[in-house]
């Protein structure tokens, strides 16, 4: 928790030290940071406005705001992903950095891999055999106080749902074991 003071010259604003961009600052002004931080670059996913910038600069000046605790406290956020991968244009698949995402999921080459490997040959004719086998995966988590669950058709493995999830979700996830459905079946029978 940072300490927090007033400048006689500016009665009324609390100021504290911030670390990160070694500077003293407002309480307002980190809030501002924070949300210019994390906002998205283009249009608005699932109907949502909020956060939604006009330029990618306004969210690169304050990268380093991006994932801070005391930012998201300032801004009046409450359970915020603090995860660097929230909002990024990352890969869910090579977990690479791109300029776009297919399906909002994957680069364009993971994507071209993909339908390769679902069409059983690539561009020369032959079977694909540099991709490992795609399989459809599930994961469980807690976010704003439910639990969710994220499932994709065709994954390569457990990495590209957990980054899929930081990086899409807008409360802070804590992820949980995703027990069998026999295991749930046997639990429901012990309720009843």
């Amino acid at each position: 928790m940072p300490e927090y003071y007033e400048i006689p010259e500016l009665p009324g604003r609390k100021f504290f030290r911030c670390e990160p961009l070694r500077a003293s600052i407002t309480i307002e002004e980190c809030g501002r940071r924070w949300h210019s931080g994390n906002m998205r670059v283009g249009p608005p996913a699932n109907g949502d406005d909020a956060h939604v910038s006009a330029s990618p600069d306004a969210s690169m000046r304050c990268l380093t705001c991006k994932g801070c605790a005391v930012g998201a406290r300032h801004a009046g956020v409450q359970s915020a992903n603090l995860s660097y991968l929230k909002g990024a244009t990352v890969c869910g698949r090579c977990h690479q950095g791109c300029t776009r995402l297919i399906g909002k999921h994957l680069c364009v080459s993971c994507y071209n891999r993909q339908r390769e490997y679902l069409l059983g040959k690539n561009a020369k004719g032959t079977k694909p055999v540099k991709l490992a086998p795609l399989h459809r995966r599930t994961i469980t988590y807690v976010a704003a106080g439910r639990v969710l669950t994220k499932t994709l058709e065709h994954s390569v493995d457990m990495d590209e749902l957990i980054v899929t999830v930081l990086r899409d979700e807008q409360h802070a996830v804590k992820f949980m074991p995703t027990l069998p459905a026999n295991f749930l079946a046997l639990r429901a029978l012990e309720g009843a």
